[in-house]
């Protein structure tokens, strides 16, 4: 078997092999690689720094990297991890990580961090052997909004430039696929909203409308009970909803959205590693 970077593998190539590796999976994956694309580049993965393993030429094994500034580190994000069935039982996963972690820190990379849900308790053991830690538990969600109908709410689709100011006090509370990056790299693929009642601005949401995921959502007025009049606006917009990652220190979002008849489930970790040698 042998480990190299990634860039030179052709995207269906590395799309047969996700399909294949978590086919057993808590979640359905699609193997739709137009449908990869995009999620590969809101996540800004770089394949010159993830990592596969080859057997007889055919990817067996993968770290799929995204790259970017998390929390001021520059950060290697594992946006996907896979063995497939013959190779496991062969610490692959150890193996991938011995080989890229000297090459991140050499190309800058001062933190490494993923999300594993919270069930996989495999997973977890493994990377807490390589050396990662729970850093904070997040909370998935999907359903149909039952919301109480606010009188005066309006709803206004705005450019990302327009919300980015009032989004960028809020990055922290979102996970690698929802922060400000992900919606700067998603393009045009999203849909940003301003929600507001009378002339007043209540808050914002920002939409992913192939996959009716919420991707931000915050009240701007420093009002908790402000929650509802979003709700609402975003009610008016789409109902049926999914919203991954709602971070877990989060509890009167997180009572709000099982108020509003949304089921939480499934429930991940992310995990956080600091790089030994950096000088963060």
């Amino acid at each position: 078997m042998e480990i190299r970077n990634l860039k030179d593998t052709a995207l269906p190539d590395i799309v047969a092999s996700i399909a294949e590796a978590f086919a057993d999976y808590f979640v359905p994956i699609s193997a739709d690689v137009s449908y990869w694309q995009k999620r590969l580049e809101a996540a800004r993965v770089d394949f010159a720094r993830s990592y596969g393993m080859f057997d007889n030429g055919r990817l067996a094994g993968f770290i799929l990297n995204g790259i970017d500034t998390l929390q001021g580190k520059l950060t290697a994000f594992n946006t996907g991890t896979g063995v497939l069935s013959a190779a496991r039982g062969h610490k692959v996963v150890d193996k991938l990580y011995e080989y890229a972690l000297p090459r991140l820190l050499d190309s800058g990379i001062t933190l490494c961090s993923l999300e594993v849900i919270d069930q996989n308790e495999r997973a977890i053991h493994v990377y807490e052997r390589i050396g990662f830690i729970i850093h904070k538990k997040l909370h998935c969600f999907k359903g149909r909004l039952q919301t109480i109908a606010v009188p005066g709410i309006a709803v206004e689709q705005v450019p990302y430039a327009t919300l980015a100011t009032a989004a960028r006090p809020y990055d922290a509370f979102y996970s690698w696929d929802n922060t400000s990056a992900a919606v700067q790299a998603a393009g045009d693929r999203y849909r940003c909203y301003q929600v507001k009642r009378a002339a007043q601005t209540v808050g914002y949401f920002i939409l992913n409308p192939e996959t009716s995921h919420l991707i931000q959502f915050e009240v701007i007025t420093g009002d908790q009970a402000d929650l509802q009049a979003l709700l609402s606006g975003i009610a008016q917009v789409i109902q049926e909803v999914k919203i991954n990652n709602v971070d877990g220190s989060r509890m009167e979002l997180l009572a709000a959205l099982s108020a509003a008849g949304l089921e939480n489930f499934l429930d991940q970790y992310e995990m956080r590693m600091p790089l030994a040698g950096s000088q963060e």
